[in-house]
């Protein structure tokens, strides 16, 4: 660990270094708050919850407007979440998602790249303060940020006031980032000059007027561990059918033992994936992704497999965070962390030809997809980056266990009829994986018969009878929908009644 004087270099800087009581003083009821932070990582660890104990304590009624990059960690939003009236993008607060849905908090789901470009733009008015975590302030008052970029920059160059909080117990991320601003304007928006994973556009640090600078803090937090489960059988099965899909595209398309860049989303079955991946005949793999995590670090030690990757941040289990401290030099010239506005850059995605894969809730037999919400109203998390990458990737991917266990003992369908939320259309959906095989949307034909194909393929064989039926019941059409409600409530309770009788021994683990 540090000292926060090794890592304040610049005297005015290390001047205004406060205790955090009196640096939360600087946020006050009505205040838009910018901070930074992506999938728990990089996040104002020791100001934000200082700052909820102080509301608590004086001004219980205050209300922020809060804006990061994504999720924060439960230790951090959960506290603050009862004084936050407005939210956005991103969030996977428990606390956060009631106050969502009894409407005590305004929460908007908003495509990554797009936000960050909106914040630039003034879309979400002025920002009151930000709240940026840092490894290391340089001599010129310049800064270079910690795990995630996020939406950092942007917050340091919107903000009337910066409050820096330097974490002394994560190492010195020096030459990791790649810092460009977004155009705002009318100033011309040049062509992005990325034309590999390792390119690199910007600085490694963030210059800002300093002079907004109102308070520096101390934190001593490293960033929290995210939970990852080891994998299961059907995860494993998943994995492998998203291969055997790239190993068909490898021969159809001829990629030799080049794939194109990959863009993995966060959780089991993309860490699964990155096992497999891993063993197959594929060498030089490169990451064009948002979160670099624990599947991918064993990639770092076999130049063989691994050439570079880029993200906009690192997000580690307990084990990860000692397995990345081991490589951290190897990381720091194998690495690149961005903002996401460029991570998530539709421009960069389209040019790299980047493969991009995601778990959603749900996909229906047409292709339509609904990432975010349960029931069709129930927000989970949001819609992250999945929207930029699925949109405009060469290959999308998108992987789901066929079923899906919830805590009522009901077992599920992930293939419906319909999704009753619509995040990505069919037309931006190559493809579609579970357990059982993938289904694909790449060639020319009809809606009814890519639906034959996902019920075939992908959908669990309890629930296939059900899905037939629903599309015999549709009739006519190229995305036929039922118009008899009677026929259509039936449907419902016969559907109702194979989630009950589902034997539960082969079903994924309540989510719900």
């Amino acid at each position: 660990m540090s000292t926060l004087q090794e890592r304040i270099e610049n005297a005015e800087l290390l001047a205004k270094v406060v205790p955090v009581e009196e640096a939360v003083k600087h946020v006050t009821d009505g205040c838009t708050v910018a901070i930074s932070g992506f999938t728990k990582s990089g996040e104002p660890k020791t100001f934000f919850p200082a700052l909820a104990r102080h509301f608590a304590a004086t001004a219980p009624q205050s209300r922020i407007t809060l804006l990061s990059g994504a999720s924060l960690s439960d230790d951090v939003e959960g506290p603050m979440a009862p004084f936050i009236r407005k939210r956005g993008p991103y969030m996977s607060s428990a606390i956060s998602r009631k106050l969502i849905h009894s409407g005590e908090m305004d929460f908007t789901d908003v495509h990554l790249s797009a936000f960050a470009r909106n914040l630039m733009y003034g879309f979400y008015g002025e920002i009151d303060v930000a709240v940026v975590e840092v490894s290391r302030i340089r001599e010129d008052g310049s800064v270079v940020l910690s795990s995630s970029v996020g939406v950092s920059a942007e917050a340091l160059a919107r903000a009337r006031k910066v409050i820096l909080e330097v974490n002394t117990a994560t190492p010195d991320y020096t030459g990791f980032h790649d810092i460009v601003l977004p155009a705002v304007h009318p100033k011309v928006g040049w062509p992005l000059p990325l034309v590999n994973v390792r390119d690199r556009i910007g600085t490694p640090y963030v210059e800002f007027d300093r002079s907004k600078v109102v308070a520096v803090v101390e934190s001593r937090t490293p960033d929290h561990p995210v939970p990852f489960k080891a994998a299961s059988e059907t995860d494993r099965r998943i994995a492998q059918n998203v291969i055997d899909f790239l190993m068909q595209c490898r021969k159809q398309f001829d990629w030799g033992k080049r794939l194109p860049p990959i863009q993995s989303g966060v959780g089991n079955v993309a860490n699964a994936i990155i096992g497999e991946l891993y063993a197959s005949p594929f060498q030089k793999i490169r990451f064009w992704t948002e979160v670099f995590q624990d599947g991918m670090l064993r990639y770092v030690e076999d130049d063989a497999k691994f050439e570079n990757a880029s993200a906009t941040a690192v997000s580690f289990s307990a084990e990860g965070r000692r397995r990345f401290m081991e490589l951290f030099e190897r990381c720091r010239d194998k690495l690149v962390l961005r903002p996401m506005w460029l991570s998530n850059s539709p421009e960069i995605i389209s040019r790299l030809f980047v493969i991009a894969m995601n778990t959603p809730i749900e996909v229906d037999i047409y292709g339509h997809v609904n990432s975010t919400h349960i029931d069709g109203s129930r927000i989970v998390n949001g819609l992250g980056g999945s929207g930029d990458f699925f949109r405009n990737a060469y290959l999308s991917i998108v992987h789901t266990p066929s079923t899906r266990r919830l805590k009522d003992g009901r077992t599920v369908s992930c293939v419906m009829p319909y999704v009753r939320h619509i995040d990505h259309t069919e037309h931006d959906i190559k493809c579609v994986v579970t357990e059982h095989g993938y289904a694909l949307n790449m060639d020319i034909r009809s809606p009814k018969r890519r639906a034959v194909d996902i019920i075939e393929k992908c959908a669990h064989p309890h629930f296939r009878p059900l899905l037939h039926a629903y599309l015999d019941m549709a009739g006519a059409g190229d995305e036929p929908r039922p118009t008899d409600m009677k026929a259509l409530e039936g449907w419902w309770k016969d559907y109702d009644a194979a989630c009950r009788s589902f034997p539960q021994s082969g079903s994924t683990p309540a989510a719900e």
